[in-house]
């Protein structure tokens, strides 16, 4: 049962990180989009698409939170390997272990803060200054990436997630 669990789970949690990048990418699309109509808009009728900024900020605090966990699962995060580069096998493995420990607990913390945040913001009401957007949705779309990244890196830590390789062709190693 042992054995069998940590592919489930490695399966599970790789498949949701796609998902995840997929819809960060939706949403970076989506902005480069209306970015694309405003400029058009301000040249062709003048006519900007009003608060457009803070549809950027939303969209871009989104977005960068769902990237998280497929990057987290494919270790896609920048590592300083100056100082593991002559270490031993299980000294580098030891690092990692606890280097994905410390990042599930920033994750996780980050995560559960931004929960709160939801909570709090939504209670008071708080709307963005142009298009009196709800500040609280964007925090609630943020926290699902950085809890699945914390709870990668968690698994990470104690060896129940198998690093999976970035795609062939892709920058990150």
């Amino acid at each position: 049962m042992k054995g069998k669990s940590p592919g489930l789970l490695h399966g599970v949690m790789y498949g949701l990180a796609v998902i995840f990048a997929y819809a960060g990418g939706a949403v970076v699309s989506a902005i480069g989009l209306m970015s694309a109509a405003h400029t058009i808009g301000l040249w062709l009728f003048e006519s900007p698409i009003r608060g457009d900024f803070e549809l950027v900020e939303f969209g871009i605090a989104i977005a960068g939170t769902m990237f998280l966990p497929y990057c987290q699962i494919t270790r896609g995060h920048i590592v300083v390997d100056f100082f593991t580069q002559r270490a031993s096998p299980s000294t580098v493995k030891l690092l990692d272990s606890f280097g994905a420990f410390v990042m599930a607990i920033v994750l996780l913390l980050i995560g559960w803060r931004t929960a709160i945040a939801v909570v709090s913001i939504y209670r008071s009401g708080e709307t963005t200054t142009l298009r009196e957007l709800p500040i609280w949705i964007a925090y609630a779309l943020m926290t699902p990436g950085l809890l699945l990244s914390g709870f990668i890196a968690l698994a990470q830590s104690m060896d129940l997630v198998r690093p999976v390789a970035p795609p062939a062709g892709s920058d990150a190693t």
